[in-house]
């Protein structure tokens, strides 16, 4: 085995491992989206009204062999978490770089902030940041090698991307659009980039088919998503918090890797990532959006291109202490970054450490928390369940036989669905997202309902009555002091009732 192949499985190992401090904490439970992704997992289909199918189906394949525990959920968010780190050093590899480079980039990515936060929990966010590096790697091999029969597999690539995550054809059509901008636009011209985009279209067709037959109900989530939880951003400050969730340091490597893609001097193919780059960050610009993981998609791509010109100048005299100087730095705003993205401290270290640092988490509009919402989202589910178990011992006998429990979100759905198994739960429902297709279930004398006002539940119900408050303190601010309601006596039937309760966001 090469040096270089070794140093890059070396990394990888390296980043296995470093995504499993999360275990280390026991404090920090199962993510809100996991919870949902794992209810979403019992109701296989081809589409969900917030993403596509491909997240879930690796969920449901992974939990049916390995079960649906912490330690499980975090392992393989781990081992997704690697495939960024072993695809930088192979692009690095592939844009001329020798084992030095490879090494940088690695570690680079490796220590990103973002990528960390990213892997630290399973979501389609870390499979579609992995699934771009190799479209990436697969570009860059169908450019400089004239390897034009990976196009078939970068069309299948492609497919499986968009099937994760509806934005991947916008990374990956601005990886494309840049093929118009050098020679390399020759390809368009060859019968197995067709071949590779139908094949990408015969993928993604399922859905497709899905969301037609579901009047593209995911467009009216995205919509929503775009106006009430997207927080309008300065231009000046995405290019900052891009630079900061990448690891300053390795802010200054992808900005040389830009800079270098873009002059094309050496390989005008080159300007292709740095096209590609810079399309995305217009659009976010425009958009406005605070998304930092968006854009950092390309940084890998970006940071590889860095390193090799860092190890070109680090082959001159008097400038061999480049690399071991920025691998210094990068391991020391590394470390300093860690508790931010990867729960390796307890929830009141973390939260005296951000205030120790200046930073106060960013979040969708209205939102606030004392930690980071990829941890915030953590807390506070397995106490629900038990509130809720406790208002359900409560009620007469007749009753605890005949009873529905509902959550006003999918993170109390998921919570109620995930602990209620050994609580003897019934079916749980809720009107957010893909809960909603789900159905409101049979009648029932009673609702059990996690969350709303007493308004909005006494438009529904006749009698409507405070079983407890669910809190723990480390939640967001949405989840802190929720009332449990008790309600009888609706007003109008459960499907009358159901439309109304649609939220899709």
């Amino acid at each position: 085995m090469k040096r270089s192949s070794i140093i890059i499985l070396v990394f990888v190992l390296a980043k296995f491992f470093l995504q499993l401090a999360a275990l280390l904490q026991p404090e920090y439970g199962l993510f809100r989206d996991e919870l949902y992704y794992l209810a979403c997992a019992k109701h296989l289909a081809w589409g969900f009204v917030d993403q596509p199918p491909f997240s879930i189906a690796v969920l449901w394949a992974w939990v049916s062999i390995a079960g649906d525990s912490l330690v499980s959920l975090r392992v393989l968010a781990a081992l997704i978490g690697t495939l960024p780190v072993a695809m930088a050093g192979l692009i690095t590899r592939q844009l001329g770089g020798e084992w030095k480079a490879q090494a940088l980039a690695c570690f680079a990515v490796l220590l990103a902030p973002i990528q960390i936060g990213i892997s630290s929990f399973y979501s389609m966010n870390a499979i579609e940041y992995a699934l771009i590096t190799v479209l990436v790697w697969l570009l860059l091999r169908i450019i400089i090698k004239q390897e034009s029969s990976l196009w078939i597999l970068f069309g299948v690539f492609l497919g499986v991307g968009i099937m994760n995550k509806h934005t991947f054809a916008v990374l990956a059509g601005f990886l494309v659009v840049g093929l118009l901008f050098t020679s390399s636009r020759k390809e368009f011209l060859k019968k197995q980039f067709w071949i590779g985009m139908g094949i990408a279209f015969l993928i993604v067709l399922p859905n497709l088919i899905w969301q037609i037959s579901h009047s593209f109900l995911s467009l009216e989530f995205y919509e929503n998503a775009s106006k009430l939880k997207n927080v309008p951003t300065p231009p000046l400050k995405i290019v900052l918090e891009q630079l900061l969730s990448s690891n300053p340091i390795a802010g200054i490597l992808w900005v040389t890797g830009l800079i270098w893609f873009l002059r094309g001097k050496e390989r005008s193919e080159y300007r292709i990532l740095g096209i590609a780059f810079l399309l995305m960050l217009v659009m976010m610009m425009i958009a406005q959006s605070n998304r930092a993981d968006r854009i950092a998609l390309y940084i890998p791509a970006l940071v590889a291109g860095g390193a090799v010109i860092w190890e070109r100048f680090s082959a001159k005299r008097f400038m061999n202490w480049l690399i071991p100087l920025t691998t210094v730095l990068l391991l020391i705003v590394g470390l300093v970054s860690m508790p931010i993205a990867l729960p390796v401290m307890s929830p009141s270290s973390t939260a005296k450490y951000l205030q120790r640092i200046g930073m106060q988490p960013s979040f969708e509009k209205g939102v606030t928390a004392k930690l980071p919402q990829n941890f915030a989202d953590r807390f506070g589910w397995k106490e629900l369940a038990d509130s809720v178990a406790a208002v359900i011992q409560r009620l007469p006998e007749r009753e605890r036989h005949s009873f529905i429990l509902a959550g006003q979100n999918y993170g109390d759905a998921g919570a109620l669905e995930y602990y209620g198994r050994s609580l003897n739960f019934p079916q749980v429902i809720s009107g957010h997202n893909s809960y909603w297709l789900w159905g409101p279930g049979e009648q029932a004398e009673v609702l059990i309902m996690v969350g709303n006002s007493r308004s909005r539940m006494e438009e529904l119900f006749y009698d409507v009555q405070e079983g407890t408050r669910a809190s723990t303190g480390w939640q967001m601010n949405y989840e802190c002091n929720r009332p449990i309601w008790i309600c009888r006596k609706p007003k109008m039937s459960i499907a009358e009732i159901w439309p109304k309760a649609k939220m899709f966001i």
